[in-house]
């Protein structure tokens, strides 16, 4: 669940959240080597730290670390390369050699790792500190129809309601004895139709009460305004640091090459590393 937390960035303006988020991904886009993720990595979370939200943030993200793994192992052993080690030591005996790991599978797993988390942190990071309301009107000052933000504040919030339901549900066909890892494709699949069935009801129905809800308030017939308050510190920070970073992502692509990369090189050089 995406519980809210109280930091500095609960008073962070939704506009500025909004572009640190978007430069964020951008950088993570463009950039394509281990040194440049991991500098884009260590900024957020810096900013993770000086804020207050990256414990509870990693807290919220406890899963992903079995999926960082997965996705690691699937590139290191489907990429062909030079071998580094094998997963079964050669020594054992019939097995042994099996499921090689190499140069270019690690690579390649380690800048997906990097990417997931330069994706995910930011995002989780804004998601579990600013209010719907700033979010709404951050996303009504770039241009998006007042309609358009609030399906997307309301899914936002739906998102781990539907996932406490999804334990609930899983939870009470347990304890009716319903096995869910019946033999076959077919069974798996029938095996999850008494948890979605139920599932789907209760969003259809929640969704109906929401729109009624809406339609009692007048919703249709409101005009909204937009008002910001000043930018406090922590925005003004945030902007500065996505300046930097838009700005490194437009020199690297008319460099053709990453700038970061040779700014550390140049450090290194003149430590005499």
């Amino acid at each position: 669940m995406l519980n809210k937390t109280s930091s500095k960035l609960s008073h962070l303006d939704g506009r500025v959240g909004l572009v640190w988020i978007s430069t964020q991904l951008l950088a993570g886009v463009i950039f394509s080597d281990i040194q440049s993720l991991l500098f884009i990595l260590l900024g957020i979370v810096a900013v993770g730290l000086g804020t207050g939200t990256l414990r509870p943030v990693m807290g919220q993200l406890k899963s992903i670390w079995l999926i960082v793994i997965v996705i690691g192992l699937i590139f290191g052993l489907t990429i062909p390369g030079q071998t580094m080690f094998h997963l079964i030591p050669v020594g054992v005996p019939i097995v042994g050699g099996l499921l090689p790991v190499t140069y270019d599978g690690l690579f390649l797993g380690v800048i997906s790792i990097l990417r997931m988390f330069i994706f995910a942190l930011p995002l989780v990071m804004f998601i579990i500190s600013v209010d719907n309301s700033s979010l709404i009107r951050a996303l009504i000052f770039f241009r998006m129809p007042y309609d358009y933000a609030l399906m997307i504040a309301l899914a936002l919030n739906f998102v781990p309601i539907y996932m406490l339901e999804f334990n609930r549900i899983l939870d009470a066909q347990r304890v009716r004895a319903h096995a869910l890892a019946d033999k076959g494709l077919i069974g798996k699949a029938q095996g999850f139709i008494p948890i979605f069935v139920p599932l789907t009801l209760n969003a259809i129905e929640r969704a109906d009460t929401v729109g009624k809800v809406l339609e009692l308030r007048g919703f249709a017939r409101r005009k909204f305004s937009v008002e910001f308050d000043p930018l406090n510190g922590t925005s003004l920070a945030l902007l500065a640091i996505s300046g930097v970073i838009f700005a490194a992502i437009l020199f690297s692509i008319m460099l053709g090459q990453s700038v970061i990369v040779l700014l550390i090189e140049s450090i290194e050089h003149m430590l005499g590393i």
